[in-house]
């Protein structure tokens, strides 16, 4: 529900148009698994008991999101206009991965739930679907929804290509937000930052007057610094790059994505 009732709220804020993807699984997926020998009955009682879990998983679905929707003060509804907050819910049948990459494609961002993006040992989830697969922004939004996103903005900065993605993909939440922070962190110090004075430079072309925080690494996981430094500057908002290492980097040596997603209290928006 935290990352439904965020993406609402969001929809309202920017007047934009949220589709609540549920998605249905194949029930004749599973049968390949199952071997040789099997029944037809059993084989049916297999598939009508996965319907029938497939029609109350959708039933749910669309239960929380009216109430979702009533409590951002939204309609569900089909119709959609330019400039009109609404929110949809569209069902669609297949692989979750698959569904997810196909819908991802024309979304200018993609939140997340919690529980499916904390997910270490499962295969690919939609976070890393939508981001690596697709090269989409996403936002990981937390388990408990917060009544703010974006007042107050942590930029994870190191200068590469995936952290500027994310900020070019968070420039609605910058232009609006109240205090923008760019952090660098290093692992020996650092008392100069001409990366970030040039991300200033650059953000002030768009209206965006940001400070800048160096952060001492302090042979802690970057990702550790930027969230305790994102608490202490009480931000509601952080923007990073995601998997700047490959993904198997990440999961051998760990790194700051993986860290960000297990520990992350407060929203983050990521980008590759």
């Amino acid at each position: 529900m935290g990352a439904l009732n965020t993406g609402l709220a969001l929809t309202k804020r920017f007047e934009a148009q949220a589709d609540i993807i549920f998605v249905r699984p194949n029930p004749t997926d599973a049968l390949p698994y199952l071997g040789e020998g099997i029944s037809g009955p059993i084989v049916e009682d297999i598939i009508d008991t996965a319907r029938k879990a497939a029609d109350s998983a959708e039933e749910q679905c669309r239960a929380s999101a009216s109430k979702a929707a009533e409590d951002a003060g939204l309609v569900l509804s089909d119709d959609t206009q330019p400039g009109t907050a609404s929110a949809r819910i569209r069902v669609k049948a297949g692989r979750a991965a698959e569904v997810i990459a196909a819908e991802s494609r024309l979304a200018d961002l993609v939140i997340v739930a919690d529980a499916s993006a904390r997910d270490q040992t499962s295969g690919p989830n939609a976070l890393e679907t939508c981001m690596l697969a697709e090269g989409r922004p996403v936002l990981l939004a937390p388990a408990q929804a917060t009544t703010t996103v974006g007042t107050s903005v942590a930029i994870g900065w190191d200068e590469s290509g995936e952290a500027a993605n994310a900020v070019t993909a968070a420039m609605p939440f910058l232009t609006s937000a109240a205090k923008v922070t760019i952090v660098c962190v290093d692992e020996d110090g650092i008392t100069d930052a001409p990366g970030a004075r040039a991300l200033a430079e650059y953000l002030t072309l768009h209206g965006v007057k940001a400070e800048i925080h160096l952060v001492p690494e302090d042979s802690r996981n970057t990702g550790e610094v930027l969230l305790e430094e994102a608490g202490n500057l009480k931000a509601d908002l952080l923007v990073m790059g995601g998997y700047s290492h490959s993904r198997l980097r990440e999961l051998v040596l760990g790194g700051v994505t993986r860290h960000i997603r297990s520990h992350a209290t407060i929203p983050v928006l990521m980008a590759h």
